[in-house]
């Protein structure tokens, strides 16, 4: 870890290897913020963007599992005052981001929009009156407006706040205790984040809880990745049979199949599965062989011109070949 900290000039990273439910090997190296000394520890907090939509995913499903969400039903069953094109669109179609609705965060107001806090409904409002990019279902396109969606039908079924569901259902029975939204007064260690973009470093805004909400609000630390993927091992978040269903691909109706199942990407012809998460100052990513019953979750205090899959990549293969 310390020569890719070098190689890829970052500041700081966590990462985590579980095998067949039981962690298998945690690294941190580098610095927590630049003015101190203080290092990258296992309780050290990172925005990890997109990587919260794998949460959101799982607590629909855990939603479908106990009959209060259909994953083949239009989102306008779960939720009204929509624009009358999104209605007919099914939760599979958000989930696996082949519904053809805009995504409200692009890469000319990404930098703007991090450190605002709007309401989900501002959030749907930016792209509400946009036609849909595609039919549902005849393509793939990332789309974070599909995971604001899901949010707000957990919302609508379970009658709680988004992030206080989470925290019932997976951040507190898992005992991840550094993970959650940023708080007004947060205690928390939590990193610096650093913007490499155009040949220099710059000082990238906070991520606000409201500027990404369901698709990519959450912090955690490694500590709290490592329990999550052994959880996910062991099928305690939920049962194998519903996690394979989520790593399937999605088939589209020409009769091929995208690479993304519910939640999950899929690479190396379906063999892995993952997710990347970027904000204005964090990467991450968690990539999982279920083959194999090995996760790895890299986290990275640094965005721009940084590639988190592939350190997740190199660190699996290290750390298999470490072992003979």
């Amino acid at each position: 870890m310390t020569a890719l900290l070098e190689a890829e000039h970052q500041p700081g990273m966590a990462a985590v290897v579980v095998e067949r439910g039981r962690i298998a090997e945690t690294g941190t190296a580098g610095l927590r913020r630049d003015a101190s000394a203080a290092r990258v520890d296992r309780h050290t907090v990172f925005e990890i963007g997109s990587i919260t939509k794998v949460f959101t995913a799982l607590l629909v499903f855990r939603l479908r599992q106990w009959g209060w969400l259909d994953t083949d039903a239009p989102i306008g069953r779960y939720l009204d005052a929509l624009p009358v094109a999104w209605e007919p669109i099914t939760l599979s179609r958000l989930l696996s981001h082949t519904s053809g609705i805009p995504n409200y965060l692009n890469e000319r107001n990404f930098l703007e929009l991090m450190p605002m806090d709007p309401a989900p409904r501002e959030l749907l409002a930016m792209v509400g009156k946009a036609p849909l990019e595609f039919a549902p279902g005849t393509r793939f396109a990332y789309s974070n407006t599909n995971y604001i969606l899901l949010g707000l039908a957990i919302e609508r079924v379970t009658g709680m706040d988004y992030w206080q569901f989470l925290q019932d259902e997976i951040l507190g029975p898992l005992d991840m205790r550094d993970a959650g939204p940023r708080r007004i007064g947060d205690r928390r260690s939590i990193a610096q984040g650093h913007l490499y973009q155009d040949g220099h470093w710059l000082d990238p805004p906070i991520t606000a809880p409201g500027s990404a909400w369901a698709a990519g609000g959450l912090l955690a630390s490694i500590d709290d990745m490592a329990r999550f993927a052994v959880a996910l091992d062991r099928g305690e978040l939920l049962p194998h049979a519903l996690l394979r269903e989520m790593w399937r691909g999605t088939r589209l109706a020409d009769g091929t199949t995208a690479s993304w199942g519910a939640g999950w990407e899929l690479a190396e012809d379906g063999d892995v599965v993952g997710h990347g998460g970027g904000t204005a100052g964090f990467t991450g990513y968690i990539r999982h062989v279920p083959s194999l019953r090995r996760t790895v979750v890299v986290l990275v205090n640094r965005a721009g011109d940084i590639g988190p899959q592939g350190i997740a990549e190199r660190l699996d293969q290290g750390s298999r070949a470490s072992k003979g």
